[in-house]
């Protein structure tokens, strides 16, 4: 036999078991009411991580451009814009393609809140909750702040948008960035202003009203320590294991 010739038989023999479904459908819990799938008549679906895709975000781990989960959805997820997503589907396909990839079980390390200690966890990924938007849900969506007695127009943050949200000690969170209009002012600086005097409960209103808590993937477990037998609901962590 020449080098370059396989032996089809012997070669189909040896992968007789490689799963023949290799992508899956998935259902998000935004239910895709506020996207534009490239191909309307098709699903989203998610395909599993290969060894290619392990060592490309590996690879991005430290860079400083390229974030590598989002890097690692972009490949791994069909049919779907990924800069548009919301956050509670990012986090749902995360732990589908980790489910997909790798199995229902995931190792993980948890800190009791309570006394400090460590204890590995195993947990069934598979059997995480999913609570998905009600149907009359909008985007974007009136809101009510309880202490100005006003109404805001709130929208989702997109994945594109995920930066505008992290936490830093040297800049806060422009939150006007995702709200329309309060009490039906549009102006974007004046939004910005009267969201800088928001009382406390006002501006936990507006933040859940843009999130939504409630909906997506319940990551949410309850932790019992081993050493202090102290009880604890806890997220659970996606350590650098998570992919891996």
């Amino acid at each position: 036999m020449q080098d370059n010739v396989v032996d089809q038989e012997t070669m189909d023999k040896i992968l007789e078991n490689l799963p023949t479904e290799v992508e899956t459908e998935v259902s998000l819990p935004s239910k895709c009411k506020f996207y534009s799938l490239p191909d309307p008549a098709s699903p989203v679906q998610v395909r599993p991580m290969t060894f290619a895709d392990e060592k490309a975000i590996a690879t991005l781990k430290n860079s400083k451009r390229t974030d590598p989960i989002n890097y690692l959805l972009g490949r791994c997820v069909i049919n779907l814009n990924i800069n548009e997503i919301l956050m509670m589907d990012k986090l749902y396909l995360l732990y589908k393609i980790r489910e997909i990839s790798y199995g229902p079980e995931y190792k993980v390390c948890i800190t009791c809140p309570k006394c400090l200690s460590e204890a590995e966890v195993k947990l069934d990924i598979s059997k995480l909750l999913l609570n998905e938007i009600p149907d009359d849900l909008t985007d974007p969506r009136k809101i009510s702040l309880p202490v100005l007695k006003k109404d805001a127009t709130v929208k989702f943050p997109r994945l594109r948008e995920e930066k505008y949200l992290e936490f830093s000690e040297n800049k806060d969170i422009p939150f006007w960035r995702f709200v329309e209009d309060i009490d039906g002012h549009k102006d974007k600086k004046l939004i910005a202003k009267v969201i800088e005097k928001l009382p406390l409960a006002d501006m936990h209103a507006l933040i859940s009203g843009l999130t939504q808590p409630d909906y997506g993937l319940d990551s949410k477990i309850k932790f019992i320590c081993g050493e202090c037998e102290g009880e604890s609901v806890v997220d659970i962590p996606i350590g650098e294991n998570f992919f891996s």
